[in-house]
């Protein structure tokens, strides 16, 4: 599952997330890593996220949610 951190949009998959965004805003917004949160073990298929970039977003993410 894939999270849009700003809006709270939940998507299934990349796909979903693609057809939303649109591709080129959406590998964007993958590449900056900053605005997305893959939870359940999703990962980009470079590979480029590992568990501390996940847990860096999920602090954020609780800090910004008080």
């Amino acid at each position: 599952m894939i999270i849009h951190i700003p809006t709270g949009q939940r998507f299934n998959n990349r796909k979903e997330a693609k057809i939303y965004f649109g591709s080129a805003y959406y590998y964007k917004i993958e590449k900056e890593k900053k605005d997305l949160l893959f939870i359940n073990n999703i990962q980009s298929a470079t590979n480029e996220y590992s568990t501390q970039i996940l847990q860096k977003q999920c602090n954020r993410k609780l800090f910004h949610s008080k």
